[in-house]
């Protein structure tokens, strides 16, 4: 049976709220259970009652009853390491005793023997067992000798009481508690089937398990081995009912064993439990049930006597009707089909809509592919979801997204069989819609059409979710912008997005101010009596406070989210007040629910940093940032991207040719961010029990009025769509007035930051290889066809004008002489002729220094390849003149590695090169100069302007 998490979601429910009251575990209804480490348990039927499941799903749930029974062990209810008959014995004692009331215990009958001493037997005779028991359990009889402590404790006796060990000697001979035991069960056929056996030295070479009689009479390893022989008449009954069966000739006990374990599963289930079982292939599916759910492994099988037992369950399934009586195997239905196949002349649509008339319940449905129909499967399941709509167009939309659909898995695939459990994954959606953006970008759909396909597409695979034994679920994904297609991914201008950056940092301004921890006031005081009523006259705000404040944890407390009597008296004060309630938090400065507009700035801060798709950002978990990846010691960002090969990793502040290359702050924004987001949502994940959920990055509180409070993650997960997220970046833009070029209300969409992303890498020269890196494309002509779709080219060609004309009026100036190798001067001329640079003075270009001289770019002749980069020549000539520059240049390069990305690029170490030369120079503590050159210097590179090619971006 597969796991339910709705169904264990119900049962951990119900034990947490146990927990929470502790004092009603006394009562809880027990029975034995043999994986439990105390060898009991909750009761399958009490808890079936409780949480409205079958008793078959309760037999299999019980591992998640465990924590009541640890609490048991923890108030003293039960014993570890006593057996299961005295741990029932004790809870059921204890639970009488608990039920009297003072003046029940005075009223207690005693013995005329011992008149400190309960006479249980005049009590019931329930009672009256309890002491013959405990003579013999050692449990029982501490557990009457703490009741006897307890009525001398309150004065009801007194302390000369008789203990159980001083009334009667226990029962400590192995060999008497096994016979007496064996009386008790060998004419209880139920206690017989749970009975295992293993080998032992005996006639038929098995006896009762060892491990069995131990848990069940409390004795030791060595006695049970010992006097297990006193066991053995329990085998010969077994056989006698049929829970064993001993077959001729050779066989192995663990043969025998494991029909008896497959049997007694079986003979447990209801009709409702069988009709539950996982059939695949008209059979009981061991493969589809948890390890803790199944009887027995697929290997057990094997034996001829488990294969019996087996065929005689699905003999009785196929009477009930649970599996089809007119299955035909796989070879069968093939031959079958193909000799249908040669015999129709249908069409493509007479052929859809005859799978329509398919029945497609569970997995066993589906029809097998095979060469002539590869994706038989897929149809099928479009066609079955076409029944959904009435009209013939409708319909047709079915058809065509299974056409487009199967030439999307022709492409991946090929004309191979295809088994839809085999190759859906639950990332699927995600991948065609990447799929369909393409196309899309080559213009050979729009994105209107695109919306219907992915739609028809989405709703076939919530179809897939609902056919029994698949177990599948699948990300959703949001559908196209309809806006107009040059907007579809249309970089944000300059101006865009100097708007924007300032609407995300007023943003986040916004939501770090929520990560302020609740300041206690101490105003008011308990508005509310012993037993947790309103007190008359003192239901104000400022008595709600202090209830806030002393006895709800200062946690916001919702009207539909409000369970203890507490909780529910704070709402009814604060309902008496004429403010709402989300006014009222918001005065006392205390953020109600995590909203997804508190989480907007953070996301659009992601997307502006890294260029990130949309699915990779919302898919990102709290555990994807790694601060230091082993391969590189760098920090890098793990997430998921459409149509690849699974996780990516992204690395921040790095360049590397086979990756890419980013803002030197972005390792930093991206922590921070990651830290902020953590911060603001612990609350939430300490409520969540589904795993997947609770380990995105960015998950929320719903305030709409179906879903209030109730979280969820941004990106959609079986089923659910991400269209609330437009609505929030529209209130966004409403919010700050966002506008673009043409004065309308900004179009804001995560897929706009990528192409934004690009375009500032263009313009600051990037080369298209490094941004074909960037980007995650296997091929060039990818990139080349993303950027001609976004308008890139005519960037491009704007640029290359540039360097044409460049090169142009290069020509037209007066070529430079060539002067020799090295110039001579005479002694006799003092002057000294220099070449000025941007940053000081050379006396000769043409005369490097060896190491220039060596680098294979040198050409003798020419002037120096390090030109410009004249702070590291020996030949550098530095006067107080040059200091403005010098000033200048210093802060032209700190802007720089400020607000661009130039420090990643190759030109980064040259500056920072450059940066310690300046340092040397300017310090007044390293330089040469004087404190007043050095201040003269500074204040006059206030009105230069470097040289400085590379400008910043936004």
């Amino acid at each position: 049976m597969k796991k339910d998490k709705n169904t264990d979601q119900l049962v951990t429910k119900w034990v947490e709220s146990l927990l929470e009251n502790p004092n009603q575990l006394i009562t809880l209804p027990l029975s034995n259970h043999l994986q439990s480490p105390w060898g009991i348990n909750v009761m399958s039927d009490f808890l079936a009652r409780k949480t409205s499941i079958s008793i078959y799903e309760a037999n299999y749930r019980k591992n998640l009853t465990l924590p009541l029974i640890e609490k048991m062990a923890e108030m003293g209810l039960i014993v570890k390491g006593a057996s299961s008959t005295e741990n029932l014995l004790r809870q059921k004692i204890l639970h009488w005793y608990n039920t009297l009331n003072f003046e029940d215990k005075k009223c207690l009958p005693r013995l005329t023997t011992a008149p400190n001493n309960i006479c249980f037997a005049s009590i019931g005779i329930e009672q009256k067992s309890w002491v013959h028991l405990g003579t013999r359990y050692e449990l029982i009889g501490k557990t009457l000798d703490e009741i006897h402590e307890d009525l001398y404790q309150l004065g009801i006796i007194n302390s000369h009481f008789k203990k159980t060990k001083e009334r009667k000697r226990l029962i400590t001979d192995a060999k008497s508690a096994i016979l007496e035991w064996v009386s008790e069960v060998i004419d209880d056929e139920d206690a017989l089937w749970q009975i295992p056996i293993s080998k032992a030295n005996t006639p038929l070479g098995c006896n009762i398990a060892i491990s069995h009689i131990q848990r069940t009479l409390g004795l030791s390893e060595s006695a049970v081995i010992e006097h297990r022989e006193f066991a053995y008449p329990l085998i010969e009954k077994m056989i006698k009912n049929g829970v064993l069966e001993i077959p001729d000739g050779q066989y192995e006990i663990s043969a025998i064993e494991n029909r008896r374990k497959l049997l007694n599963w079986y003979r447990q289930l209801s009709l409702e439990d069988k009709k539950l079982l996982p059939i695949f292939g008209n059979k009981i599916s061991l493969g589809r049930m948890s390890v803790d759910q199944r009887p027995i492994t697929r290997a057990c099988l094997q034996f001829s006597l488990v294969k019996q037992a087996w065929n005689f369950i699905h003999q009785d399934l196929e009477n009930l009707g649970v599996v089809n009586t007119n299955y035909k195997s796989v070879t069968e239905r093939l031959e079958q089909r193909q000799i249908s196949q040669e015999e129709s002349s249908e069409n493509q649509k007479e052929r859809f809509n005859r799978l329509a008339t398919k029945k497609l319940n569970t997995a066993a449905d589906f029809i097998e592919p095979s060469k002539l129909d590869p994706f038989i499967q897929v149809e099928q399941l479009f066609a079955s979801q076409s029944n959904t709509v009435p009209s013939e167009s409708a319909k047709s939309n079915y058809l065509n997204a299974c056409i487009q659909f199967l030439e999307y898995l022709s492409e991946l695939y090929g004309y191979i069989p295809l088994r839809i459990l085999e190759i859906f994954d639950e990332h699927i959606l995600s991948k065609y819609r990447k799929y369909l953006e393409q196309k899309i970008i080559n213009k050979k759909i729009s994105s209107f059409h695109a919306n219907t396909v992915l739609s028809s597409v989405r709703s076939t695979l919530n179809r897939l979710t609902q056919v029994q034994d698949t177990g599948y679920s699948f990300f959703d994904v949001s559908g196209f912008s309809t806006n107009r297609e040059t907007d579809f991914k249309k970089p944000f201008s300059k101006n865009e997005r100097t708007q924007i950056l300032n609407a995300i940092e007023s943003g986040l301004e916004e939501s770090k101010s929520k990560l302020l921890p609740y300041k206690r006031t101490g105003i008011g005081r308990s508005p509310l009596d012993k037993n947790g009523n309103r007190i008359k006259g003192l239901s104000s705000l400022e008595n709600a406070r202090w209830l806030f404040e002393n006895l709800l944890d200062c946690k916001p407390i919702h009207y539909n989210t409000a369970q203890l009597a507490t909780e529910k008296s704070f709402l009814k004060i604060l309902s008496l007040s004429s403010k709402s309630l989300i006014e009222i938090y918001s005065e006392w400065g205390v953020t109600p629910m995590v909203s997804l507009d508190l989480l907007v700035p953070y996301l659009l801060k992601l997307a502006q940093v890294t260029g990130l798709n949309a699915n990779s950002l919302l898919s990102l978990d709290i555990d994807d940032y790694e601060p230091s990846h082993p391969a590189t010691s760098r920090p890098c960002l793990r997430y998921w991207k459409e149509r690849s090969d699974g996780h990516k990793e992204y690395h921040l502040d790095l360049f590397n040719a086979q990756l890419t290359w980013l803002t030197s702050t972005q390792a930093k924004i991206v922590k921070e961010i990651f830290q902020d987001v953590m911060q603001l949502t612990k609350s939430l994940r300490q409520e969540v029990e589904d795993e997947t959920i609770k380990k995105r990055l960015f998950i929320y509180q719903s305030n709409s009025r179906k879903m209030y409070g109730r979280v969820s993650p941004l990106l959609g997960i079986n089923g659910k769509n991400t269209k609330i997220l437009g609505e929030n970046f529209a209130r966004f833009v409403d919010k700050y007035g966002l506008k673009n070029d043409q004065g309308e209300p900004l179009t804001l969409t995560l897929s706009r930051f990528r192409p934004t992303f690009v375009s500032e890498m263009i313009d600051n020269g990037v080369s298209l290889r490094e941004i074909q890196l960037m980007l995650g494309h296997s091929s060039i002509q990818t990139t080349i066809g993303y950027l001609d779709s976004l308008d890139f080219n005519s960037i491009s060609r704007m640029k290359l004008n540039d360097k044409l004309k460049e090169i142009h009026r290069s020509t037209l100036d007066e070529k430079t002489k060539t002067l020799p190798e090295k110039v001579e001067l005479e002694d006799t001329q003092k002057t000294i002729v220099t070449f000025h640079t941007p940053l000081a003075e050379c006396k000769n270009i043409f005369d490097p220094p060896e190491f220039v001289k060596k680098l294979p770019s040198y050409i003798p002749g020419t002037p120096c390849s390090q030109y410009n980069k004249c702070l590291g020549c020996d030949n550098v000539i530095i006067t107080a003149q040059n200091l403005p520059e010098i000033f200048a240049m210093r802060r032209d390069y700190t802007l720089l590695t400020q607000h661009t990305r130039v420090m990643d690029t190759p030109y980064g170490h040259v500056i920072q090169e450059n940066l310690e030369l300046i340092k040397s120079i300017t310090e007044p503590e390293l330089s040469s100069f004087s404190i007043q050159e050095l201040e003269n210097g500074q204040r006059l590179s206030e009105y230069i302007e470097t040289t400085i090619l590379v400008d910043g971006v936004v």
